[in-house]
């Protein structure tokens, strides 16, 4: 399983952009995301507070994000 993790904070920066050049890259490595999480909270909260705590506990041996 690819996860796509997006992490905004600002409202400078937007989602969208960084899907277009993660799916960009994807496409130049021959990747498919499986899976994306979006995440939008500051990067202040801890990690078990963000779907990124979540997203680490389900992750598997092969599993990439």
């Amino acid at each position: 399983m690819i996860y796509g993790y997006i992490f905004v904070s600002t409202d400078k920066q937007t989602v969208e952009n960084q899907r277009f050049e993660i799916n960009n890259f994807c496409r130049r490595q021959d990747l498919q995301i499986d899976e994306w999480i979006e995440e939008t909270i500051s990067g202040t909260k801890a990690v078990e507070k963000q779907r990124l705590g979540k997203l680490l506990k389900r992750l598997q041996k092969d599993d990439s994000w």
